[in-house]
């Protein structure tokens, strides 16, 4: 699980970097925040992209 999460909170910093901005919300998104045990929705309501975009990326 926490693999698929480090995965989500990249896939999160590409996005806000422009890098692969039609990810969220993609089949691929939804399935990744299913195997990171998250409700998609609630990322989608937390997600900024200027909160991920000034970050380093931790992984």
């Amino acid at each position: 699980m926490a693999l698929w999460r480090s995965v989500l909170v990249l896939g999160l910093h590409d996005a806000a970097k422009g890098e692969e901005p039609g990810w969220i919300g993609s089949a691929d998104f939804e399935e990744v925040c299913g195997l990171a045990q998250v409700e998609p929705q609630a990322v989608l309501r937390a997600y900024a992209s200027e909160r991920f975009a000034g970050r380093r990326k931790v992984a």
